[in-house]
């Protein structure tokens, strides 16, 4: 049992930059009361997601999840079509993920970032506890959500419906090319 978690610790600390890219966002940060009296709220539900974990009984699971979602992340920019030794392909991969966050977060405040992850957290969990069917429900959901954010146009002259119609081609289209090979 302790061996489960221990190596559940070692793969946070591993991915811990890519959990809390604190650099991003510390300068997305806005000095003023109402981005930290929200900020607060965040962390607020953050700690109440990680309780009802506990409390349901799913906080493995969760952690299990969120290294899941990492180590997709990592398959997800995996270098094609170079010739390395598979330590420097993971070396190129984490650069890449951790680039690919703080681009995504460059566009957003502290304060919208942890609100998400919070309302996140909590769903994966409530999800976790309902049952396996719900949860990989919840899990194709959350998936379809990151890659239309991930893929968003950033015209600001273009009407919502556009946006997340190109959003959802290049993401179809990205995934037919990744999957096809």
């Amino acid at each position: 049992m302790w061996g489960v978690w221990i190596v559940r610790l070692v793969l946070l600390v591993v991915f811990l930059p890519l959990i809390l890219p604190l650099g991003a966002l510390m300068g997305a940060f806005a000095i003023a009361p109402i981005p930290i009296a929200l900020l607060l709220l965040a962390m607020a539900l953050l700690a109440l997601a990680i309780v009802f974990g506990l409390i349901l009984g799913v906080l493995g699971t969760l952690i299990d999840v969120l290294i899941v979602f990492l180590l997709l992340g990592l398959v997800w920019k995996w270098p094609r079509g170079i010739h390395a030794t598979p330590s420097t392909k993971i070396r190129l991969a984490y650069r890449s993920l951790r680039r690919t966050f703080s681009q995504q977060l460059r566009h957003c405040s502290t304060t919208d970032f942890a609100l998400c992850l919070s309302i996140v957290v909590i769903a994966i969990v409530l999800s976790l506890s309902s049952g396996f069917l719900h949860f990989l429900l919840t899990l194709a959901v959350v998936l379809l959500i990151v890659g239309v954010v991930g893929k968003w146009p950033r015209s600001p002259h273009l009407p919502f419906l556009r946006k997340l119609q190109l959003a959802l081609t290049a993401l179809w289209d990205d995934l037919r090319v990744r999957f096809r090979r």
